[in-house]
């Protein structure tokens, strides 16, 4: 799976009101709160990936959530 890949179905996940782009700002955003992150917690889980709500945390953007994604 590509960057672009990873960031739709980021998307997707939290499901956002708004616009949310890589460039996004996570503590800025309403439509990121600790569920979409849990969320995310759990999509990443199915795709093999082991991280915590702790770990999503230390992401700024969500151009942060898919590098962290795609590791």
């Amino acid at each position: 799976m590509n960057k672009e890949e990873m960031l739709q179905k980021i998307i997707e996940v939290i499901d956002p009101i708004d616009e949310i782009t890589s460039e996004t700002v996570i503590s800025e955003c309403d439509d990121i709160d600790s569920l979409a992150l849990f969320s995310l917690v759990v999509f990443l889980k199915n795709q093999g990936k082991n991280y915590s709500l702790a770990d999503l945390g230390k992401c700024n953007t969500v151009g942060d959530l898919v590098d962290l994604a795609l590791k």
